[in-house]
């Protein structure tokens, strides 16, 4: 069953401008990968890593995902006692995982997203907020587009890049590449055109 598109009329064609927007404050080609912690140093947001927090050696091995032990935790964004809003984030994902977990985080304050919790209560890396779907739908698109903007799809599969060609190109998983060019339209255009 499909499920409803819960984001306001016109949010993603607001996205889109907003990945071409920070690309040029950033000085980058509009079909260049956008660097999610340099994006985060232009908005100036201080990104932290997980273990600059935590001592334990358990958790450390939990944030590795050791001892068979898988951790899904990613990142979240906080405001620090200084007020700024910070963002925290595992270092042991992936350098592609790292990219996309920080662009969703820039995405939530961008939107400017505004926790319901005032006061978290949490312990690193288990922490847990409370989750609206319609700002998590929004960080999603939004993080998405901004690592992987349609020019940027588009100028790939104009030169025939495999989805692993593009995910290296713009320091992506494979899966927000696959993600990107089904909910674009970019792979059913290409196949067709290209078969």
């Amino acid at each position: 069953m499909a499920t409803k598109n819960i984001l306001k009329r016109g949010f993603k064609a607001n996205t889109e401008k907003l990945a071409k927007e920070y690309r040029e404050k950033l000085n980058i080609h509009p079909c260049d990968a956008l660097c999610a912690f340099r994006l985060a140093e232009y908005l100036k947001i201080g990104v932290y890593k997980a273990i600059e927090f935590i001592n334990s050696e358990e958790y450390i091995n939990l944030l590795k995902g050791e001892n068979g032990q898988k951790c899904e935790w990613s990142a979240l964004t906080m405001t620090a006692s200084s007020g700024s809003q910070i963002i925290i984030h595992n270092p042991f994902h992936s350098e592609a995982r790292q990219q996309s977990d920080l662009m969703h985080e820039l995405a939530h304050i961008i939107c400017d997203h505004v926790h319901e919790k005032k006061e978290h209560d949490f312990e690193l890396p288990i922490g847990l907020r409370s989750y609206n779907s319609i700002q998590e739908e929004e960080a999603k698109c939004l993080g998405a587009t901004l690592q992987l903007a349609t020019p940027c799809l588009l100028w790939a599969a104009k030169r025939q890049m495999s989805n692993e060609e593009i995910a290296s190109h713009f320091n992506s998983s494979m899966e927000m590449v696959k993600y990107r060019m089904n909910i674009t339209g970019i792979a059913k255009r290409y196949y067709f055109k290209n078969n």
